[in-house]
């Protein structure tokens, strides 16, 4: 089958999913739906539908027009709204992504290699997750932004992060895998691990689940390698590092929308809850933070929840305030 007619069948094919063939499509479609061309295609796209809610047809297969709306698209990037409304709207959000370029891209103009990064930015209170094009899975905390081509190039698979990202790369000998921070550079070839980098944040926490990783400094130097259950800490100050033994399950269990607590310090698990519910959370007094706890947070319950848990267990209390044009407030204090 020469190109234009694979072009046709595309056509017909991505307007059936969209119930937007005419009575002649309709009866051209029915003619072919049969073949193999018209199969492969047919389940291709379903794949594609299924995990984009924004796709669409572009009716006339333009392009020139297509390049300018995927630019457009591209350098505009987009925002996921919230949805809250007081304790009942700081349950869980847990969102996939799919940028529509990359549909645009490799179902009508597959000529083209080279496509400026895409942007994706996690709204507090939000996580996402999404697949990239050489497959690798990606979950996006609440405050993350990230920046990665609609498809990787043959030299190289470079993504950028501002928050924190769990990533499980697709193995490739040849092309390694990088994500590029403010602090440096952690460069795999196939792998499981988390990077949290927040720009809030002192430090910089790479932490390695499965495999083995790099991390260099923005200048190209090796730092360190990391194995199995060993954390790097950086300090965006000075470029000092540490390397520890950790509990992996802590530090990647949030993209089941959990966390789980082992004599974790009060002032630590705040900082995770405010990205997490979007919320301004205050400790009224230091002796507040240094409360130790254990247990489990599940995020997809409503905060006020776990904060009762704390009044009855911990001796302290609680005060929400709602406000119009800033974020709502939590203070905490102690008895």
């Amino acid at each position: 089958m020469n190109k234009i007619e694979s072009d046709s069948v595309w056509e017909l094919v991505v307007k059936k999913l969209h119930n937007s063939l005419s009575s002649e499509e309709a009866e051209e479609f029915e003619r072919i739906k049969d073949t193999e061309e018209a199969q492969k295609k047919l389940r291709q796209a379903r794949q594609i539908y299924s995990k984009s809610s924004n796709s669409f047809y572009i009716r006339k297969i333009d392009k020139e027009k297509n390049w300018k709306y995927i630019h457009n698209q591209i350098s505009s990037g987009f925002r996921i709204k919230r949805l809250f409304i007081h304790f009942s709207r700081y349950a869980a959000v847990f969102l996939v992504a799919l940028i529509i370029g990359i549909l645009i891209h490799k179902v009508f103009i597959p000529e083209i290699q080279d496509v400026a990064n895409n942007r994706i930015e996690m709204e507090w209170g939000q996580m996402g997750k999404m697949t990239l094009s050489d497959g690798t899975k990606v979950w996006l905390n609440a405050g993350t932004v990230f920046e990665y081509p609609a498809t990787f190039n043959t030299r190289k698979r470079s993504v950028k992060l501002t928050g924190e990202a769990q990533f499980n790369v697709t193995g490739n000998e040849e092309v390694p895998f990088e994500v590029k921070t403010k602090s440096g550079i952690v460069k795999v070839y196939g792998t499981i691990f988390n990077v949290a980098a927040y720009e809030d944040e002192p430090t910089m926490a790479v932490t390695l689940i499965e495999g083995k990783v790099t991390v260099e400094s923005n200048e190209g130097n090796l730092l360190a390698t990391l194995h199995p259950s060993e954390q790097l800490l950086m300090s965006k100050f000075d470029g000092s590092f540490s390397i520890q033994k950790v509990d992996t399950d802590f530090y990647t269990n949030w993209i089941d929308g959990k966390l789980l607590l082992n004599e974790t310090k009060l002032s630590d698990l705040i900082k995770i809850l405010k990205r997490w519910y979007n919320l301004d959370i205050k400790l009224m007094d230091e002796e507040t933070g240094d409360i130790k706890i254990s247990g489990t947070i599940i995020k997809n319950k409503p905060l006020d929840l776990f904060l009762k848990i704390l009044e009855r267990m911990y001796g302290v209390e609680y005060k929400l305030i709602i406000h119009k044009d800033k974020k709502d407030e939590i203070l905490i204090y102690k008895k």
